[in-house]
């Protein structure tokens, strides 16, 4: 028998490389969690899960209100609590600034960093209205942001939920994601692309 065939398998591929693979696939499984808006905290002892349905209705009371003030920008509202108390919130700039750059996630990541003068912010939950896209899940990683919750998913391969398994493993991090669909984040895109439409049509 050759030297390259004891190096394979009998599907002819080499021992192992589905290894990392499977290994990611895993990791995002347990990860993603989806719930409805009667999300029960999960029963691990720390005080960021045990306040999340006050967190969630307060974001949303917020959300709410803010959607009819900013209706130049698309809907995507964040939130970043330290531990449970809340320390950044911010709004779409992009329109504001004519700068693409500014999305709700970085401009709440960067207000929370100068707050609590740290580069990490590993004891924090973020919380947004819009599944952060790859830009933003970019900054999330490298903020070693460990859970991030959102409540209207992204389409398939623009949010942090398509990361590629490079991305993953290069960074050795990856955060606890919880997708809660609830109609008010629904709706209130919905209603901004409807406005949209309208008004360049």
């Amino acid at each position: 028998m050759s030297k390259s065939s004891n190096n394979q398998n009998s599907s002819g591929k080499k021992p192992g490389s589905d290894q990392k693979k499977v290994k990611t696939e895993f990791l995002i499984s347990k990860n993603i969690k989806s719930d409805s808006i009667n999300f029960q905290p999960s029963t691990r002892e720390d005080s960021i899960i045990k306040t999340d349905n006050k967190i969630l209705s307060d974001f949303l009371n917020r959300l709410e209100n803010l959607v009819l003030q900013e209706n130049e920008e698309i809907p995507s509202f964040t939130r970043i609590y330290h531990k449970e108390e809340l320390i950044s919130e911010t709004f779409n700039e992009v329109e504001k600034k004519s700068d693409s750059y500014f999305h709700s996630e970085i401009l709440c990541i960067r207000k929370a960093k100068e707050k609590l003068k740290t580069r990490y912010l590993m004891d924090c939950m973020l919380i947004t209205s819009l599944e952060p896209c790859l830009m933003c899940a970019g900054t999330i990683l490298l903020s070693r942001i460990p859970k991030v919750i959102y409540l209207l998913p992204a389409k398939q391969g623009e949010g942090i939920s398509s990361l590629s398994i490079e991305m993953i493993y290069s960074r050795n991090f990856f955060p606890e994601l919880f997708c809660i669909p609830v109609e008010i984040s629904k709706n209130a895109f919905k209603s901004f692309f409807k406005a949209r439409r309208k008004k360049f049509n």
